[in-house]
């Protein structure tokens, strides 16, 4: 059983917590919700430049020195520095981040290649940050937030257990809780 001052301390942390973590919970919230719904932002801005090179660079290095070369020339420098992240296909290679997606995309032989740059838009930005592709701010920020996510259920679980007036009801909505789970994970 806690003692008043236990159950006081518990309270507070728990309120402290959950004030600074609720702008980052409702991004959270808000970005899970609409990902469900597969609503995932796109492009406020796209920029699409005839590529031509001789070859087609064949990996990740050739194609950034290729690519920065080419935005130099072109006067795209306010889309540099080229994003971090990196993805590939037969005919298509790109690099995104919070900010933009920058790809260089082979076409057809009638065609050839263009360079794509997309600006994200705030709806996309925000899903980056709940996916983890953000700074390493937000990953530590959400790192944190899990972590206290945790501290605040189990708190909030241990507050009212030990809470004479509140123990029957947590313990009916605990064991309704790990029983709805268990039913959901068997019909998955």
């Amino acid at each position: 059983m806690l003692t008043s001052k236990a159950r006081i301390l518990w309270i507070k942390w728990h309120a402290y917590l959950s004030c600074f973590f609720l702008p980052l919970a409702l991004i959270y919230a808000l970005t899970g919700l609409l990902h469900l719904l597969e609503v995932e932002g796109g492009a406020s801005e796209t920029f699409e430049i005839p590529y031509s090179s001789a070859s087609w660079p064949d990996n990740e290095q050739d194609a950034k020195q290729a690519l920065v070369i080419f935005l130099e020339n072109e006067n795209a420098l306010s889309h540099l520095p080229i994003p971090k992240n990196y993805f590939v296909s037969p005919v298509w290679q790109g690099w995104y981040d919070i900010h933009q997606e920058i790809s260089l995309v082979a076409e057809d032989e009638d065609h050839g290649a263009k360079v794509v740059i997309e600006k994200n838009d705030l709806m996309r930005q925000l899903m980056y940050i709940h996916k983890g592709i953000a700074s390493n701010i937000f990953k530590v920020l959400g790192i944190l937030f899990g972590i206290s996510l945790l501290f605040s259920i189990v708190s909030g679980a241990i507050v009212a257990l030990a809470m004479p007036k509140l123990k029957r009801n947590s313990t009916i909505a605990c064991a309704l809780g790990c029983l709805s789970l268990l039913v959901a994970y068997l019909l998955s």
